[in-house]
């Protein structure tokens, strides 16, 4: 059974016809070599999106086919022809290209990774603010530690600056953590937040540190109110941020405005249902707060929980594809432009065009590390590093759900064709 998985993800995701949401085959009118070309352009999407310079590229299944290059593949096909790739390359190229308004700068993200891998320092030496990745952020001061031995939570808050700080340790034990992570729901209740569900996993992780970080949190606003609160975390440290972010800018605070969050993840699982999502943008966007969810390259991380089983990221994304900290593609994942109507839809041009995963880039961020500090002996060895088959099978599984979700938001846009 374990080995036809691969033959049935595949079989699945190249299957057309009315049956599979997809009316470039099946019995359409459409002829043969327009239907391999419309279906190629449909499968492009999830291996890196559609650019207007690599059009030529999506002609080669036709021109293979025909024995002539892409280029007089082009110059022969039939006006009818011509007409479905032009309008389905235009669709996709709108579909991909959607404004985010996203403002992200690399120095607060390295800032904000740099105080993510300070999180999982001694409790102690980051209190003193003299732990081993505290000497490259100098100036940060009044920090507090939060942490809960039952549940192996730990966070610490203070203020430099620049901004009031928010930081959230993610597992200790990452590739055990990824092993045992399950796919529960709970419901997550907020005025205007219907249907909104989160991951009962992480909502328990993000409670056991929840109060002593609000009272300590209305401290530092009503000292600080100037500032914003910058909120980071890596791994499980992301998907509490992303609880932290919402609950703090949800809530009234004693000094009055609610202050500006800026919040930086990286690594980060999905937290809730599209509902959630929704809901968080709508947030984020009215109080004129930023969110930016960092990516990179194969990290499975990202794809966990499943989008099958109901989870959905938020924006932004912001895909690194390689292991330096220079190259990056803002990511097209929010549609709408009134605040109220905005919705989030993951981008499948990014972090989610790619298999097979890679977990140890879970563990490379910006070109560094993300423990504490950075040894070559504390490196996982490669059975930690591999995943269980069942879990590499779910996110592939992941990977044609999203497949299939493309191809049902573009089918009626094919029928005009068929």
């Amino acid at each position: 059974m374990g080995r036809q998985a691969p033959r049935r993800i595949y079989s699945s995701l190249f299957t057309v016809g009315p049956a599979r949401g997809c009316v470039c085959g099946g019995g359409g009118s459409l002829k043969w070599t327009d239907r391999v070309l419309c279906f190629s352009l449909a499968s492009a999407v999830g291996f890196g999106g559609l650019f207007p310079h690599a059009l030529l590229l999506f002609l080669r299944p036709l021109s293979y086919l025909q024995g002539h290059s892409p280029q007089t593949t082009a110059a022969a096909m039939s006006p009818r022809t011509v007409a479905v790739v032009a309008a389905v390359a235009v669709i996709l190229i709108l579909l991909s290209a959607r404004d985010v308004g996203a403002a992200y700068t690399q120095a607060v993200a390295t800032t904000a990774l740099g105080l993510a891998k300070a999180s999982y320092c001694d409790g102690a030496a980051i209190e003193n603010w003299s732990c081993a990745s505290c000497a490259a952020h100098p100036g940060i001061g009044k920090v507090q530690v939060m942490s809960n031995a039952l549940l192996g939570t730990q966070a610490f808050m203070g203020v430099s600056t620049s901004h009031i700080v928010v930081s959230f340790r993610g597992s200790q034990n990452i590739p055990n953590w990824i092993r045992d992570l399950d796919f529960y729901h709970t419901p997550y209740t907020k005025p205007n937040c219907t249907g909104c569900k989160v991951h009962d996993g992480f909502l328990i992780s993000f409670a056991s540190l929840q109060d002593r970080m609000w009272q300590y949190l209305q401290d530092l606003v009503g000292a600080h109110p100037r500032l914003p609160v910058l909120i980071t975390g890596h791994s499980l440290g992301g998907a509490m941020a992303n609880l932290a972010a919402a609950e703090f800018a949800s809530r009234p605070y004693a000094s009055g405005a609610v202050p500006r969050i800026e919040l930086y993840t990286f690594g980060a699982p999905r937290v809730g249902n599209a509902a959630f999502s929704d809901w968080l943008l709508a947030l984020f966007c009215s109080g004129g707060h930023e969110m930016y969810r960092i990516t990179h390259s194969r990290d499975p991380v990202p794809h966990l929980p499943p989008m099958y089983m109901g989870f959905e990221h938020g924006p932004h994304e912001v895909w690194y594809d390689n292991a330096g900290s220079t190259s990056y593609r803002n990511c097209s994942d929010e549609g709408g432009t009134e605040c109220p109507a905005k919705s989030t839809a993951e981008d499948p041009a990014c972090s989610n065009s790619i298999l097979p995963i890679h977990l140890p880039d879970h563990l490379l961020y910006l070109g560094e590390c993300t423990s504490c500090v950075c040894v070559s002996d504390d490196t996982p060895s490669d059975a930690l590093l591999r995943l269980s088959p069942e879990l590499e099978w779910v996110i592939a599984m992941d990977y044609v759900y999203q497949q299939e979700r493309i191809k049902r938001r573009l089918s009626p846009l094919y029928a005009t064709f068929s």
